[in-house]
């Protein structure tokens, strides 16, 4: 079987991760990082629990919201990494080939 060309592996990966993959992985992802994204006066959790509580609240909802993005997404991304393995090194090395 002839070794496929960078263009072909791109196309082929972009029909397994499209638009709709990536709008639900940002849309997964984005309670994650409000979860972190917090300004010193301004700490959203803090506020709703209290300071004694804000830490432990805190990693109880970022183990809760990675575990879900887990659920959601490895299937998919564990699928590219076996069917398009180091595209992305490729992809750096593009210039050379």
């Amino acid at each position: 079987m002839p070794k496929k060309t960078l263009d072909q592996e791109i196309h082929e990966f972009i029909e397994k991760w499209d638009f709709s993959r990536m709008a639900s992985f940002i849309e997964d992802t984005y309670p994650i990082f409000q979860l972190f994204d917090i300004e010193q006066d301004h700490d959203w959790i803090k506020n709703i629990v209290g300071e004694e509580d804000e830490r432990n609240v805190r990693i109880i909802r970022m183990v809760y919201l990675i575990s879900k993005f887990a659920d959601a997404h490895a299937g998919r991304l564990s699928s590219l990494t076996v069917n398009f393995k180091n595209l992305w090194k490729r992809l750096e090395n593009w210039e050379n080939e």
